[in-house]
């Protein structure tokens, strides 16, 4: 999806072309299933302002009024179901997918992620990583069993970033499960298996019902706009800053018609594509830039 620039700002990324990946997708899905049902929900993780369905996050944060970036924390029955689904090899598929298809359709955004968690975790190596095969630093597991999001925003997402979103499970695609961004006015059919990538920190969006007995499930990737502002800051928070320097928080930050400028110049146009790749084929690989499908 192409701003009037030509910028792609959104991403329908499809699935691979794997000839095992409705293999995947229904492995995955029964492994969530299955995990739903060993877990234990608080009330805000059945209703809340998403939706109606189960929901648990698993990885790095940073915000909320967490002194330091550290590592979502559960109780430990919860903690060892998470960490059972990180380890489920149609799990790590999907994620490794959603890393892939962000440096292949967004080059120097993926950079920008790159640096700024490779520096974060060589600061803080009491930091774990979701996966080894994926950039994004936090993951959310929706149970479902009927995943239906209302129309919402998530602000703590970077504001010029791409969240990456899987869609599970068993339903009808033109019949329900669509993928609406709402700012944008458009509707798209989502099937279970497919994945697409979108700034979920600044555009409106949602799906659209499915029907009675189906199922459907999703599994998302984000990066907190935190992490970075903790990197940007020199590892310390705005208080911290501010008593520090009051006047690097400006400098640091820009001005707002700047910064917007800048946070825009990490969408690559459809027509430079291609050459915004090169310096990331021509980087050395990180164990969590390993491409996976």
């Amino acid at each position: 999806i192409l701003d009037g620039d030509g910028r792609i700002v959104a991403v329908l990324a499809g699935r691979p072309a794997n000839k095992d990946w409705n293999e995947v997708n229904a492995a995955a899905a029964n492994a969530m299933a299955e995990t739903q049902q060993r877990c234990t929900f608080s009330p805000s993780g059945i209703t809340h302002r998403r939706g109606r369905y189960h929901s648990l996050s698993t990885g790095i944060s940073y915000g909320g009024g967490q002194q330091i970036p550290a590592n979502l924390a559960h109780g430990k029955e919860n903690r060892n179901e998470l960490d059972r689904l990180l380890r489920n090899p149609a799990i790590k598929r999907l994620a490794g997918f959603g890393s892939s298809a962000l440096a292949f359709y967004a080059p120097k955004l993926y950079r920008h992620f790159s640096h700024n968690i490779q520096a974060l975790v060589e600061h803080h190596p009491h930091l774990s990583m979701n996966f080894t095969n994926s950039i994004f630093p936090a993951a959310t597991f929706n149970f479902g069993p009927q995943v239906t999001t209302f129309e919402h925003t998530d602000p703590r997402n970077i504001a010029y970033g791409l969240c990456d979103v899987h869609a599970l499970g068993s339903f009808d695609p033109k019949a329900g499960g669509h993928l609406i961004l709402f700012d944008l006015k458009i509707a798209v059919e989502f099937p279970s298996g497919s994945t697409a990538q979108i700034p979920s920190a600044i555009l409106r969006h949602g799906n659209a019902a499915i029907q009675p007995g189906e199922t459907r499930f999703s599994f998302t990737q984000y990066f907190a706009g935190g992490l970075i502002r903790w990197v940007r800051y020199g590892f310390r928070g705005l208080a911290e800053l501010r008593v520090l320097d009051p006047h690097l928080k400006q400098r640091l930050d820009k001005e707002d018609g700047e910064r917007w400028r800048w946070g825009l110049s990490f969408f690559s146009k459809l027509t430079e594509l291609e050459g915004d790749r090169c310096p990331l084929l021509k980087r050395k690989v990180t164990d969590w830039e390993l491409p996976g499908t």
